[in-house]
């Protein structure tokens, strides 16, 4: 998928969320990128927050053993990997930590938050900043947030992640991502 296409992608879904379910959105695609484990679908069970296409990718899951879906989540995500869910990956020609996750690690410790071990711009700790920036300080503070942290690089990767999963669990989190951004950054298209 080309980056004019993937911008597309986002383009084409248009959001329908009220902005009180945006912050359980935003967790649940937090939770979504997480590695998985055996709690893995109750937890996505009992998540606030529950897709259309969830029950027929958790139907797809169940019927899975944990290895297969723990080794699309590795062939995905873990670098070197088809479509990492870190920015300076895509941003940095293939590098982790780089410029990107330095500036987001500074901006986190400035609104107070503590560091969860992993790389700063890893794509779920974008989506818990998200959340937090939504619940705390409203849509504009995450328009902002989105725009300089997602804009210039998330496209590329939902055009990977959708053309290159084998699992419609991920193509579903896409186009959920795709959503949340098409929602953050084009708030004036929504109906």
């Amino acid at each position: 998928m080309t980056e004019s296409s993937a911008q597309v992608f986002i383009m084409s879904l248009p959001p329908t969320e009220a902005a009180s379910d945006t912050i359980a959105i935003w967790h649940f695609c937090a939770m979504a990128l997480a590695e998985p484990d055996g709690e893995s679908l109750d937890l996505l069970r009992e998540q606030p927050y529950q897709p259309l296409w969830l029950a027929t990718a958790l139907q797809e899951l169940s019927s899975l053993p944990l290895d297969v879906w723990q080794g699309e989540h590795t062939r995905l995500f873990t670098f070197p990997a088809l479509c990492p869910p870190f920015a300076s990956a895509y941003l940095e020609e293939g590098t982790l930590n780089g410029h990107r996750a330095a500036a987001l690690e500074t901006f986190y410790a400035d609104l107070g938050l503590l560091s969860t071990g992993l790389p700063a711009d890893y794509l779920g700790t974008i989506c818990e900043c998200a959340a937090f920036l939504h619940e705390e300080n409203g849509p504009e503070v995450l328009r902002g947030f989105c725009q300089d942290t997602l804009s210039d690089w998330l496209d590329r990767f939902l055009g990977d992640l959708t053309s290159q999963s084998e699992l419609l669990f991920y193509r579903g989190l896409a186009q959920e991502l795709a959503r949340l951004a098409y929602a953050c950054l084009a708030p004036e298209r929504q109906t």
